[in-house]
């Protein structure tokens, strides 16, 4: 096998890691795993998986740690790929017990995260905000190549390792079904959202900004794709959503697969992005390039390291938590015309994986020489 990539964290369909990094690598020609706990039981878009079984709590995913590194090792890959700071130490014993080279892929920035993580007590919180970030740049001498999501975070490792190659998170475009198959909507107005459903990524700032349209009287529904990071979160959007009698005007679809998320975004009319600054503020949300892609312009929050991919004419940016003042947006941006060509041709011109993926394959040719 050429490249076996490892996560624990992610589903194992997850859109970076297999519509887009796998499925990439295996269309150019190379022989491609994931090992994931939960995998598909058929090999998909030349991707084989291979299945840890399941893990339904964190506990039993840390335990299962072990059984990564001896199965990854088993597996005999000319490149290891792993996607999760847990799996740190199976990448270092990786790198020390094998002829391998094994890359690490930074999604997040997961010392800034760490404070925000739910289901991180507050006394550990502040600590293992400095803690992460200093195992991440320990470690990251010990591999063969960095993989980062955004200059940013590729910044933090550029003086412990020479090969740091960032990797947008922009969408796959090639392949994509027609705009014309859109999911029908039940009310004239559709607002969507794609991505975790977290007080932290807005969901109830979302639900709020629904109620006051609805108390407008504006006819609009709610498209949230993606799963519940917590039951608390589930529960509070449920109760609120009882509460103020919205249960005809949101659908959560769940987690679903790229092609059938793009059939929701083509059936809406604006994307929201209401993300928590703070938490989110040196992130570039691959939502707001897939709603470009869409046709769709984006409600957002004010996320600095994202503002200089997003067009202004395309974005309406709020103060986070000012639901009038989203509403506001909302209503102004219902009533605008967007060029949908020119929103698509932007992204493909310049916000595409598909230019992304070629500096991929492009490491993987040197790490394999």
């Amino acid at each position: 096998m050429d490249s076996l990539h490892l996560t624990t964290a992610h589903t194992p369909t997850d859109t970076r890691i297999f519509d887009k990094e796998a499925t990439s690598l295996a269309e150019t020609g190379f022989e491609v795993g994931i090992l994931a706990h939960d995998t598909p039981d058929e090999d998909r878009n030349g991707v084989q998986f291979v299945d840890l079984g399941s893990a339904d709590t964190r506990a039993k995913r840390w335990w299962n740690i072990p059984q990564v590194a001896r199965t990854a090792r088993c597996l005999d890959a000319s490149i290891y790929h792993f996607h999760d700071p847990e799996l740190i130490p199976v990448g270092i014993y990786l790198s020390a017990t094998t002829d391998a080279a094994v890359v690490y892929d930074v999604h997040e920035d997961f010392g800034h995260k760490a404070a925000g993580r739910e289901w991180i007590p507050d006394i550990a919180s502040i600590p293992l905000s400095h803690i992460v970030p200093q195992i991440e740049q320990f470690a990251s001498s010990q591999f063969d190549a960095i993989v980062s999501a955004t200059d940013r975070i590729g910044s933090r490792f550029s003086r412990t390792n020479e090969r740091v190659t960032t990797l947008y998170n922009f969408p796959r475009t090639a392949h994509l079904p027609p705009a014309t198959q859109s999911k029908r909507r039940n009310r004239n107005h559709v607002l969507c959202y794609v991505g975790g459903l977290s007080e932290l990524r807005g969901i109830h700032r979302m639900l709020e900004l629904l109620d006051t349209l609805y108390s407008r009287n504006i006819d609009v529904e709610l498209w949230a794709l993606g799963s519940w990071s917590t039951e608390v979160d589930k529960h509070r959007a449920k109760e609120f959503i009882a509460e103020r009698d919205l249960e005809s005007r949101v659908q959560f679809p769940g987690y679903l697969d790229y092609e059938e998320m793009f059939q929701y975004l083509y059936g809406a009319d604006l994307g929201l992005s209401l993300l928590d600054t703070q938490q989110f503020e040196t992130a570039i949300p691959t939502k707001q390039f897939e709603y470009l892609y869409a046709g769709l312009p984006t409600i957002t929050t004010p996320l600095n390291a994202a503002i200089r991919f997003l067009p202004d004419r395309f974005r309406h940016v709020v103060p986070q938590g000012d639901t009038e003042a989203t509403a506001d947006a909302v209503e102004r941006a219902l009533e605008s015309d967007y060029d949908v060509e020119e929103m698509r041709s932007l992204v493909e011109r310049e916000y595409s994986w598909e230019s992304e993926a070629e500096k991929l394959i492009a490491l993987y040719e040197d790490l394999l020489r």
